[in-house]
């Protein structure tokens, strides 16, 4: 009785030891997905998918390119639902100063490759995808609107 004790109390502390990671990696894209998507853009090409956590949720990130060749990225449920979308953000000074300042603390040497803010639709808050090189090494990011990272990922080269 006791080893199966220890073992079930191992394997909750492991499970949610991961729920702060980052899950990441190509993913399948359910066919209710895919209709979602092709319903409001019947063009949408270069489909494309990964699973990521967002405000304690997993999420599937899908990213496509629309009609016009715009890329755009949203997040789904496990349930197949539209969560809300990602924005890229192409002027790094639009990020918030308390997100600029812990990225400085943890990351001293560092230079930002991309970012992208995702809101909370259910509540206040939005969180950042940040990718970027230091000491070394590429990094993704999660971090809140008000600097706390949740997440810090090495990129596989």
């Amino acid at each position: 009785m006791r080893p199966f004790l220890v073992s079930s109390i191992a394997v909750i502390a492991f499970s949610l030891a991961n729920l702060g990671h980052a899950a990441s990696g190509p993913a399948a894209i359910p066919e209710k997905v895919v209709r979602n998507i092709l319903k409001r853009h019947p063009a949408a090409q270069e489909l494309q998918a990964s699973q990521e956590i967002h405000f304690g949720q997993t999420l599937l990130e899908v990213s496509y390119k629309d009609e016009a060749g715009q890329s755009i990225m949203e997040l789904f449920t496990s349930r197949g639902h539209l969560y809300t979308n990602e924005l890229r953000i192409e002027d790094f000074n639009e990020i918030y100063p308390q997100v600029v300042a812990e990225l400085k603390k943890e990351f001293p040497q560092h230079e930002l490759k991309r970012a992208e803010l995702v809101g909370n639709p259910n509540g206040v808050g939005e969180e950042y995808d940040v990718y970027l090189h230091a000491a070394g090494a590429d990094w993704k990011v999660l971090i809140t609107g008000d600097g706390k990272v949740l997440d810090k990922q090495p990129l596989s080269p």
